[in-house]
């Protein structure tokens, strides 16, 4: 009995990997796939109809360790994906459609908290990416446009309190820049020009006194201007 149990179980794997890598009369991938790396070690499985994707994909490293998992929505088109670190924790999820990451994508921490959001149009961030403190708390927002940062930039304390304004333009600062103690109270202030300092820039202490202003010139830094001791001391730099 337990012998013809043991035929049986291996006529029925037998079965099972015949029916695998298998191509149809236009060389087309159908039903259920495996690939290997060189050294005989699995490197993905899945299925096929047409020569395209369906159902869970899961894919391995060089070791066996599983490092993805793609669940096709579409044959060959959107998939959810789900990313996972070497030691099996979550590291990322989010959506693809095709190759190019699409819709909402959240990443982890090695803690296991949600560490930024980001939005994808067509594989290129597009939108607000959102940063996080462990208590999910939002420590920076920074707007994206085509896979280039555009638009205003925030940073926060753990406490909600807003640390730093600014803004870009292609990936570069633009504009008014301030920064802020966790008081809440102004620390710097001062403009960009295609990423460079330009124009006057003010320093303040924390007690909301003027310590210093520097002048800027397409980031080339001309002159500083302190007051030590009651009196005012200009430094040129050119």
């Amino acid at each position: 009995m337990i012998k013809r149990l043991l035929l049986g179980l291996l006529f029925f794997s037998s079965m099972i990997l015949s029916a695998q890598n298998t191509t149809d009369e236009n060389g087309l991938k159908q039903g259920n796939w495996s690939k290997k790396y060189p050294w005989g070690t699995t490197r993905y499985i899945g299925a096929f109809e047409d020569d395209k994707e369906v159902g869970l994909f899961r894919f391995f490293d060089q070791n066996g360790k599983i490092i993805s998992e793609r669940n096709y929505e579409t044959p060959g088109g959107i998939s959810s994906a789900i990313i996972y670190r070497p030691n099996g924790n979550l590291e990322a999820k989010g959506k693809f459609d095709g190759k190019n990451k699409i819709d909402s994508w959240l990443y982890f921490s090695k803690n296991g908290y949600v560490l930024s959001k980001d939005t994808y149009v067509n594989g290129l961030k597009d939108g607000a990416e959102y940063v996080f403190y462990p208590d999910s708390s939002i420590a920076e927002v920074i707007n994206w446009k085509a896979d280039e940062k555009n638009g205003e930039w925030l940073k926060y304390t753990s406490t909600g309190k807003l640390i730093l304004k600014a803004s870009f333009t292609n990936s570069q600062l633009q504009g008014n820049y301030s920064s802020y103690y966790d008081s809440g109270k102004k620390h710097i202030e001062g403009a960009y020009n295609k990423g460079l300092k330009n124009g006057k820039w003010f320093y303040y202490s924390e007690n909301g006194s003027q310590e210093k202003f520097e002048v800027h010139k397409d980031g080339t830094h001309i002159k500083t201007v302190t007051r030590e001791a009651g009196e005012i001391k200009t430094i040129l730099h050119r």
